[in-house]
């Protein structure tokens, strides 16, 4: 029963991901960060979402509303998880989705969770990442 849910979890991220486009943070090295291999994991959570860790490589997920309903407003989604895990699907895809239904532009960011060997200062990672978010969104914003 495990792997039949396993598999039917990882097809339904997988139709969420291909859909969307998805926007490294950096080029080249992170700021602050320690050159590591990455170890990026999912794992299904108790509601059968799936919950990311151990993020070492940021990114954000653009979810644009159909022309004709885009009002020209934009939201950076920065899902939760109490900085153990990111709950991307529900608190994140599902979010982007809805907004996306009231023509608003949503961006889901896969942000760094704070981690001594990923990180020189792991207080400073999360946040440095949504800064460079809103960087991002608002250097695009005629895109």
């Amino acid at each position: 029963m495990k792997k039949t849910l396993l598999v039917v979890w990882c097809f339904q991220l997988h139709c969420l991901l291909v859909a969307q486009d998805e926007i490294p943070l950096y080029k080249g090295k992170i700021l602050l960060s320690k050159p590591v291999a990455n170890r990026e994991t999912s794992v299904p959570g108790a509601d059968g979402n799936p919950r990311i860790r151990k993020v070492s490589e940021p990114t954000l997920t653009v979810f644009l509303p159909p022309k004709e309903k885009g009002n020209g407003t934009g939201v950076i989604i920065c899902p939760g998880g109490g900085y153990v895990h990111l709950a991307i699907v529900h608190e994140g895809y599902d979010v982007a989705k809805l907004l996306n239904d009231w023509g608003v532009a949503a961006f889901v960011l896969k942000y760094r969770l704070p981690d001594d060997s990923t990180m020189e200062q792991k207080e400073i990672g999360p946040l440095q990442d949504a800064q460079r978010a809103i960087q991002l969104v608002r250097s695009n914003a005629k895109q």
